[in-house]
């Protein structure tokens, strides 16, 4: 078999591995064409790109941001990062928006392919489409803040009661300094008070722990 067909060969038992993959897959080559994509990669992009072709280097989204919705141009890309560097990138978090505006979060893994001088030959990335995921998170984060929020009001709540009834015991005390069991149940009522207190605090401190 010659070195061609050998390489040939090699290349359809990747391909065959990779389409097993329960997520998006494709090949470039040293120069960042797409030489191969399969189903799910189709799926996460929400096109199908042109192989081999400049318009479609790097990657097939049609636009892509990270994480905080930054934009990121197309020879920035995990892919385009790991032929230029020669390294791999591994779990990088990208946000692909499609041709019909919805977008999909994925975790990249960028690979380089050397040969024996260290140069790029190929590269392959696989794409895990963790938006579901992203979706849970969100909307686990915004329960802890909605429970946050809630847990402060009702703290406001109770110090606004608290003062008042603070204020009245300081009163009761100083108008009859003379009798000592007033002003030994306003000392008592104000240790009440301050546990109260220390209990809303505590129950603030709770929530944001």
């Amino acid at each position: 078999m010659s070195a061609i067909a050998a390489l040939a060969q090699d290349q359809q038992l990747l391909h065959r591995a990779l389409d097993r993959l329960p997520a998006g897959a494709y090949t470039c080559d040293a120069s960042g064409l797409i030489t191969w994509f399969n189903d799910h990669a189709v799926r996460v992009w929400g096109r199908a790109p042109a192989l081999n072709d400049p318009t479609d280097r790097y990657c097939g989204s049609f636009r892509m941001f990270t994480a905080n919705d930054e934009p990121i141009a197309h020879d920035e890309c995990w892919m385009a990062l790991a032929i230029r560097d020669r390294r791999e990138y591994i779990a990088q978090e990208i946000v692909v928006e499609r041709p019909d505006s919805t977008r999909v979060t994925a975790l990249a893994y960028a690979t380089p392919v050397l040969d024996e001088g260290g140069n790029v030959v190929s590269a392959i990335n696989i794409l895990v489409n963790i938006t579901d995921r992203k979706r849970v998170e969100d909307l686990l984060r915004r329960a802890n803040q909605d429970n946050d929020l809630y847990r402060a009001t009702l703290a406001d709540a109770l110090r606004e009661e608290l003062q008042p009834m603070e204020s009245e015991i300081a009163m009761l005390a100083q108008g009859f300094p003379e009798v000592a069991a007033v002003a030994a149940h306003a000392e008592k009522l104000r240790e009440q008070l301050a546990r109260v207190a220390g209990l809303v605090d505590d129950l603030v401190d709770s929530g944001v722990r």
